[in-house]
């Protein structure tokens, strides 16, 4: 599973400032829709925030996978973005969050979402995975090293 073929090099920002997870997840969401991405902004912002809200995703390691199902989607859709200071989210491992990957897919078919969770949990367990997406410093670097790394 390629995971560039879910993602666009605008959804894709080193270094973003931001003071917190709504935030990033609301500028995220606004790259997708630049992208031609067909899901509703602010709504899909609240949602992804209420299932924040229910359980953290701050999986440790400094990474953050928030993510939702969306209405009129038909595949799933990665933004990722590191940044430049990070964020306390309250990890198990206590490592504040400095990456984070967004996933948004179909609401009919959440085997899709599934997949590319679980191929991002095999990758994360990689310390060297986050640590060469800290390094980039471009998107299109950026790009370089998640297409290497998870293709």
């Amino acid at each position: 599973m390629d995971l560039l073929n879910y993602t666009r090099e605008n959804a894709v920002l080193p270094h973003v400032k931001c003071g917190s997870l709504e935030e990033i997840v609301a500028l995220l969401v606004d790259k997708l829709a630049a992208s031609g991405f067909s899901g509703s902004g602010p709504g899909l912002v609240a949602e992804i925030m209420r299932r924040e809200h229910e359980g953290s995703t701050a999986v440790g390691g400094g990474l953050v996978i928030p993510h939702a199902r969306c209405k009129g989607l038909d595949e799933v859709h990665i933004a990722l973005a590191t940044l430049q200071d990070p964020l306390d989210l309250g990890a198990e491992d206590g490592v504040p969050v400095d990456i984070v990957m967004l996933l948004v897919g179909p609401e009919r078919d959440p085997r899709q979402m599934l997949r590319v969770l679980a191929r991002l949990a095999r990758l994360v367990k990689d310390s060297s995975f986050l640590e060469s997406i800290r390094k980039a410093e471009t998107s299109g670097d950026l790009m370089a090293v998640f297409g290497d790394l998870a293709g």
